[in-house]
């Protein structure tokens, strides 16, 4: 039995006693490299384990965060939220709150006209600012490029415009600049439901990733999980199936 699974089971079955864990714990979550595997069955799995930690029966805010660049945080967002509104049918919304390299508006060719900044400034209404991938149930809140160090704008103006989201999706992720580069996770941790870690195997050394935890758990963000982002297998991956 993986330990995912016992995570997985461990949690429904407090979740159907009415009683919550008495302390939960971050789950590990391997991912392998994106040019080996498809990702589609590892981020179903991990959109269960999040739901059975999480209360059910309203809209969600996640934020995902890495300790430094190039972990594949945009990445393991983008398919985390692609799954959530294809295969699970929610109304997901993409917040890109990384302002120093936003990409999801690149990523999705959008022709943006206003950013969920625009509306923290009182310049447009929310429902400017997020833009419908396709038909699809996915939609983006592109964010406005910034060099500058201004986490106060995550302030409760940030909180309202989530709030406003809150009524209009089934979950918002959160795609936030990794903390080497600016402290606006930080800001973010404390006003969402729950944050998810993306570490890189074999590269982010774990004292910087103790770190990232730590900082996290400081300002009181709600740490559901880590994603061992770009694990390499060393043996047939049919194998994996039997560990």
């Amino acid at each position: 039995m993986s330990k995912i699974y016992e995570a997985l089971q461990n949690a429904q079955r407090a979740k159907k006693s009415g009683k919550a864990p008495l302390q939960p714990v971050p789950i590990p979550f391997a991912l392998p490299a994106p040019a080996r595997f498809g990702m589609e069955d590892e981020m179903l799995s991990l959109y269960k384990i999040v739901d059975t930690i999480l209360p059910a029966g309203k809209s969600r805010v996640l934020l995902f965060i890495g300790a430094k660049e190039g972990e594949g945080t945009s990445t393991i967002v983008r398919e985390f939220a692609g799954v959530a509104a294809d295969l699970v049918g929610n109304s997901v919304l993409l917040l890109d709150a990384d302002r120093h390299h936003p990409s999801h508006d690149r990523y999705y060719n959008i022709q943006q006209t206003c950013c969920w900044l625009d509306v923290l400034k009182g310049a447009r209404p929310p429902g400017d600012s997020f833009y419908r991938v396709g038909d699809s149930s996915l939609f983006v809140s592109p964010s406005c490029n910034s060099a500058s160090f201004t986490p106060e704008v995550f302030d409760t103006r940030f909180e309202g415009l989530c709030q406003n989201f809150r009524a209009q999706f089934d979950l918002i992720v959160i795609d936030s600049s990794p903390l080497a580069v600016s402290p606006d996770g930080l800001a973010i941790a404390s006003k969402v439901d729950g944050v998810v870690l993306v570490v890189e195997a074999e590269k982010t050394r774990w004292p910087t990733a103790k770190q990232l935890r730590d900082n996290i758990s400081r300002v009181g963000g709600n740490i559901l999980g880590v994603v061992l982002n770009k694990r390499r297998f060393y043996i047939p991956q049919s194998i994996y199936k039997y560990l």
